[in-house]
């Protein structure tokens, strides 16, 4: 079976006057070749145009669902130009809207990519399902006076769907949108939902989580509504509509996407002395995977007027000039991250994140960061260090997702857009001290728990009974991750307190991260030149020096160098210096801000770990640094972290 059609690919992109036209894109998801034999056209309003070129033929024959490395071979795709012919610098915007998808591939993962044909290099992917009928593909593309820039579109489904013989026949259509604009918008960048990622709201009314609606309503970071996303053991949820309820019982794990971001601190950097007032980060979101911050070079960890692009972001193999990582880094460009919203808790071999369970600890550190990949079916070569994933049906997550244990800079990431106005730092329901977030004051290691302020030592309305003046914890904690009070000692809510408990969030609502201050120490993949820990009894499992004797121990190999952050000088002290630090790590960027504890990682202490516990008090914070052995210990847990 055959079928042809006409595309036509024309937008307009206007500065001036803001005229917005439309180009339609149709695709049959079949057996099937389709051309295009559209002129060149070029329209131009007010300072941008936008050129579609001819592009001779558009082919899918026998094609769809695609292989990744069939991508680019494959003629799903759209060509076209950006040209600025104005006098101004300009900033152009790219939507997928008005989408429409037949029944029987409603279940799809349809993936996008936008591909930069003069770099020959992908500018940012991601994928949406039938709940879509807009996708915000890229915000923000850069264009000084004269810049033509050209890119093709990919639209495909995912391989991962390619025995669906049900999928035959199946149509999707939808059109290319285009605005400009003469400022930048500073739109954070659509979250990336890999497969078996629940994008979800908070129901206030009900008091659960729903399926959200992609297009309107799933995030508002200016106003601390960070996205928010889950899995689950059940496969009716990940093809439910939006609004569906989904009960905290059926949900294995939470996240929370920090999107790409360059920031700027403009004070108080490697502070002498405690800042119980530290200022606002200046937190600019990049579109795409494109870098606008200055380099390493011209922006020194101590630079208090320029913008540098979030290491957690980049990628660790082109952007430094020495060992690869050795600043941070992943394997590629990232147009964000998704960290798990609490604490990990849960088994080492069925972990869990979320909300009111105990935080899973008493591992060494060899451990935990096998625990973190069992969320996507990673497994380690444990001789090698090499990590694989095969996907986990548990959480409905495939080999295509990597998760693993949070690294300092991955911990930066949260704590410095936390300190920005999009983090609890702007949230106006919170003055003064209040601004820092809330200690988790659960001895008893809970998820999600909060003390009620800074130190959890004053209780709301006066004391609790029982409650001594010196005591600012107790097992179950003060509040609920939702604003619950709880009876005291008890895990029993009584009263709704409105900000008590999501103030121990990063945003100050109910979309933030939680842990981040109290509940366990948390380990992170950061390291000290490779150093396993104290001596023989007393590491973190994996092989490699010790630092008292010095002796070498046995265990299972590190893992590639994009897995942990390394740190390498500073021998003998734990003292935080800006020529140990990594920019971007929250240690001498941010240190002593609130009061929070200030050490370093060195060759006796060498595995960072961050945010205290829950009797830290006003030392604990999301700047919160120090070192130990990586030994297992009671009170010490993980963060992971998902990259789609």
């Amino acid at each position: 079976m055959e079928e042809k059609r006409s595309k036509k690919k024309v937008a307009v992109i206007s500065i001036i006057v803001g005229l917005i036209l439309i180009a339609g894109i149709g695709l049959t998801i079949a057996y099937f070749s389709s051309r295009s034999t559209s002129n060149n056209k070029t329209i131009t309003t007010g300072n941008l145009s936008i050129v579609y070129e001819n592009e001779n033929e558009f082919n899918l024959t026998n094609q769809i669902p695609l292989y990744e490395e069939d991508i680019k071979s494959d003629a799903s795709q759209i060509a076209f130009s950006i040209n600025n012919t104005g006098n101004v610098k300009g900033y152009a915007s790219i939507k997928l809207t008005d989408i429409v998808i037949t029944d029987n591939i409603k279940n799809a993962n349809f993936m996008y990519m936008l591909y930069d044909s003069d770099t020959n290099k992908e500018v940012i992917r991601g994928n949406f399902n039938f709940v879509s009928t807009e996708v915000n593909v890229i915000n923000d593309i850069e264009l000084n006076p004269n810049d033509i820039k050209n890119y093709k579109i990919y639209v495909w489904i995912s391989e991962t769907d390619q025995n669906q013989s049900s999928m035959m026949n199946g149509n999707f259509s939808g059109k290319i949108n285009i605005t400009g604009n003469t400022k930048r918008t500073n739109i954070p960048n659509t979250p990336l939902l890999s497969e078996g990622l629940i994008p979800v709201v908070y129901d206030a009314t009900s008091g659960n989580w729903e399926v959200a609606n992609t297009t309107t309503g799933w995030y508002d970071y200016s106003k601390q509504q960070w996205a928010n996303a889950i899995t689950t053991s059940n496969s009716a949820y990940r093809t439910a509509a939006a609004g569906t309820e989904i009960p905290m019982s059926s949900i294995n794990s939470m996240w929370v996407w920090i999107p790409r971001y360059k920031y700027k601190i403009p004070s108080n950097i490697g502070s002498s002395s405690n800042v119980t007032n530290p200022p606002e980060i200046d937190v600019v979101f990049e579109s795409g995977l494109g870098t606008t911050g200055s380099t390493l070079s011209s922006c020194p960890i101590d630079s208090t007027t320029c913008y540098y692009t979030h290491p957690a972001f980049r990628n660790g193999e082109e952007v430094y000039t020495t060992t690869a990582y050795d600043q941070g880094g992943w394997s590629k460009e990232l147009s964000g991250i998704w960290v798990g919203k609490f604490e990990t808790g849960g088994s080492a071999t069925t972990p869990l994140i979320k909300p009111d369970i105990q935080s899973l600890r008493s591992q060494n550190v060899s451990t935990q960061f096998q625990t973190a990949l069992k969320f996507a079916g990673g497994t380690m070569n444990t001789s090698t260090g090499t990590v694989t994933f095969a996907g986990n049906s548990t959480y409905g997550l495939t080999s295509t997702t990597d998760t693993h244990m949070a690294k300092n800079t991955e911990w930066g990431a949260v704590a410095y857009l936390s300190q920005s106005k999009y983090g609890k730092y702007g949230n106006e329901n919170y003055t003064g001290s209040q601004k820092e977030i809330y200690i988790n004051n659960s001895s008893s290691y809970y998820t999600g728990r909060s003390g009620g302020n800074v130190a959890g030592s004053t209780p709301i309305n006066g004391t609790y009974t029982n409650q001594t003046s010196t005591t600012g914890y107790n097992s179950y904690g003060f509040y609920t991750y939702d604003d619950y009070l709880l009876s005291y000692g008890t895990n029993t809510k009584s009263s709704k307190v409105e900000g008590k408990g999501v103030g121990a969030s990063t945003t100050g609502t109910i979309y933030g991260i939680y842990d981040m201050s109290g509940g366990a120490y948390e380990y992170t993949m950061s390291n000290w030149n490779g150093y396993s820990g104290y001596n023989l009894s007393n590491n973190s499992g994996f092989t490699g020096t010790n630092g008292y004797d010095g002796t070498t121990t046995s265990g299972i190999s590190f893992p590639s160098s994009k897995y942990y952050d390394k740190y390498t000088k500073g021998t003998s002290s734990s003292t935080i210096t800006k020529e140990k630090a990594i920019k971007g790590d929250a240690t001498y960027e941010t240190m002593r801000w609130y009061s929070d504890n200030d050490s370093f990682v060195f060759a006796n202490s060498p595995w960072a770990f961050r945010g205290g516990y829950y009797d830290s008090t006003s030392s604990a914070g999301v700047f919160y640094s120090s070192g130990n052995s990586g030994n297992s210990y009671s009170n010490y847990s993980l963060r992971s972290v998902l990259i789609a």
